[in-house]
């Protein structure tokens, strides 16, 4: 039996009035001043009930030490109690200066059903009297009728007791099973991004055919065990300068054309015994050897550049290309390869920064490899060790001044490193495939507080997420949302995804068809930093988008340049016309802010309205205010 505190159980209503009739009953058939009932109190017994006509002549009995005397007997025992003459009997001692009030006294027991007291039925007397068998017996039976109503009232308290444990264990099934779902989300998510992972590491490259530099890395490392002075080893990493601008103006199908003849050429200047490789993107990888590996990759890195003054023909349209070069020299068999691969690469990187055509590795730019190294070491256990968190800057309707959604953007602090700016790791997660779960880990956290502020300050809150080119290349893209959204409980519209339309667009009929399969399940499409490319109006024109988002190029100088102010009138126009939602980012002055408000721009965010906060932070500053 359960441990129940019968001191709390209350007596329902109807219960205690019926007590009060059995009370009134007793006295009235028996023709006595007084019937009770006890209830137990702490430490004293105190009277629950009584009969309400009552002898006026009968003394206080709240404050008589002779009924507690008696009442506490009683309990004691577990027994009836039968005085019929205080003066005989020696239960009641009073002191010399207390009178025995009461003469005559019959008591049974009340008694839940843990065998704990509840407290006595009693009648009492001023005046000496006999009770008489019949007397007790009609007493007796309204003990039994009592403790009766005690049991019930006692399981009832043991089933809502035990209805609470089972509220209790429920809930903390329903928490281990939320742990549990969202622990296999997690597994999804790290085995999505192992197998993209798997997938970027492959031998080969599928646009040219040629070897990638992971398959590059292991071939030099087996040259690196026969460097010496007589076989001397360098790499070469070329890049080509302009290749941005050639994806931009022409489209990324004529970019991957032009990449397949940049490997033609490279192909053409070489012979057997060189290695070579496509990086990524626009880079390539070439390994020499020679007893003069110097002066041999001079003399490649000049044919080369000669090679690529030739104008390339692609789908008619001529291309002409500028190229440099970065050069790393192994110094002992003690080299890794991939250490070469990425000197040569920073060798490149310096020389497009100073406009050279080639420039060798020094010591210098072995401070930038080391601290890439640093920052990476440090990125691969981010997500594990929590160091990842997601803040979120409000986004206000112009019109009304609320605050009607959130951009989610990922934040990283490091104990070591500190606060670590996006634009030093993004790239980098881009590069070496963590970007995946970075992207997932942001979609998850932003999806589930959406979800809880939909819920507490309005179903028309939007969260806006951006996604990477690599998320957004993933065939279980649109199965993945889909599913998210079926987890939080969420509708597609609360949901906006944010691409660019400079680096993300690289295959138009898979953009199209995820664009197309997104919306399909009601998630909008915003295209983000719109105005800076070279092609923006036709991907308005390929694709369909639900909102722009006017680069903070345009408005940051809206009141000093006539010109960014007319270009920006004339894209909220022109959203307009097209049916699509408009939002002004970068917005940090007032000025700016009245000019977009005229201009009829639906949405608009920046730091005059909020800076990205952490979620606790967020409700505070923004959500609880009914207007920014």
């Amino acid at each position: 039996m359960l441990n129940i505190n019968t001191q709390v159980i209350e007596i329902p209503e109807p219960m205690f009035r019926g007590w009060q009739q059995t009370v009134e009953l007793i006295a009235g058939i028996m023709n006595l001043p007084a019937a009770l009932i006890m209830r137990v109190h702490h430490n004293d017994v105190r009277i629950f009930a009584s009969n309400e006509t009552a002898n006026p002549d009968l003394p206080s009995l709240s404050n008589s030490k002779q009924l507690s005397c008696y009442s506490a007997q009683v309990i004691y025992n577990r027994a009836e109690l039968l005085i019929e003459d205080a003066t005989l009997n020696s239960t009641w001692v009073p002191d010399e200066n207390v009178s025995a009030d009461i003469m005559a006294y019959y008591g049974l027991p009340l008694i839940w059903p843990n065998d704990q007291a509840f407290g006595t039925l009693c009648v009492l007397d001023t005046q000496a009297r006999e009770f008489s068998e019949h007397c007790k017996l009609l007493i007796a039976r309204f003990q039994q009728s009592m403790n009766a109503d005690l049991t019930i009232l006692y399981e009832k308290s043991e089933l809502i007791h035990e209805n609470r444990k089972l509220q209790n264990l429920l809930a903390k099934k329903s928490m281990a099973l939320t742990l549990s779902n969202q622990a296999l989300l997690h597994e999804q998510d790290s085995r999505s991004a192992l197998e993209s992972t798997l997938v970027y590491q492959q031998e080969y490259d599928t646009l040219t055919g040629l070897a990638n530099q992971l398959s590059l890395v292991k071939q030099i490392e087996g040259m690196l065990e026969y460097v010496d002075d007589e076989n001397e080893l360098a790499v070469i990493y070329l890049g080509i300068r302009n290749f941005k601008s050639i994806n931009n103006s022409y489209g990324y199908g004529v970019g991957d054309k032009v990449l397949l003849e940049v490997s033609q050429r490279i192909h053409q200047q070489l012979t057997s015994e060189y290695l070579v490789a496509r990086c990524w993107g626009d880079a390539f990888s070439i390994v020499v050897r020679d007893e003069n590996v110097v002066e041999q990759a001079i003399d490649l890195i000049s044919r080369l550049s000669q090679a690529f003054e030739a104008t390339f023909i692609v789908d008619d349209y001529a291309i002409t290309t500028q190229v440099c070069f970065g050069i790393a020299l192994a110094e002992s068999a003690e080299d890794k390869g991939i250490a070469l691969v990425e000197r040569a690469e920073a060798a490149m990187s310096a020389s497009k920064d100073k406009g050279t055509c080639y420039n060798f590795f020094t010591e210098e730019l072995s401070a930038a490899i080391g601290e890439r190294h640093y920052l990476e070491s440090h990125l691969a256990e981010a997500l594990d060790k929590n160091e990842m968190s997601v803040h979120y800057q409000p986004m206000i309707c112009v019109k009304t001044r609320r605050v009607l959604g959130a951009e989610a953007l990922i934040r990283w602090h490091n104990p070591i490193l500190g606060a670590v700016a996006p634009d030093r790791f993004i790239h980098l997660a881009e590069q070496n495939g963590q970007i995946l779960a970075l992207g997932n880990f942001v979609l998850r956290t932003a999806m589930e507080q959406a979800t809880q502020w939909r819920h507490s300050f309005g179903a028309d809150f939007c969260m806006a997420v951006n996604m990477s080119p690599v998320q957004f290349r993933d065939d279980n893209l649109v199965s993945r949302i889909a599913q998210l959204l079926s987890y939080y409980g969420l509708p597609g519209s609360s949901l906006e995804l944010e691409i660019t339309e400079g680096v993300l667009l690289q295959d138009e009929q898979k953009a199209a068809k995820a664009i197309a399969g997104l919306q399909k399940l009601g998630v909008r499409i915003s295209l983000d930093d719109f105005g800076t490319g070279y092609s923006s109006l036709s991907y308005l024109q390929k694709y369909s988008f639900d909102t722009l988002k006017i680069d903070r190029s345009f408005i940051m100088n809206l009141m000093e340049r006539e010109q960014d102010k007319e270009l920006a009138r004339a894209i909220i126009a022109m959203a307009k016309k097209l049916n699509l939602q408009v939002v002004a980012e970068g917005v940090e002055t007032a000025e700016q802010d009245q000019f977009i408000a005229d201009e009829g721009c639906d949405y608009g965010q920046g730091y005059l309205y909020g800076k990205p906060v952490p979620a606790t932070m967020f409700i505070g500053q923004y959500l609880s205010k009914k207007v920014i």
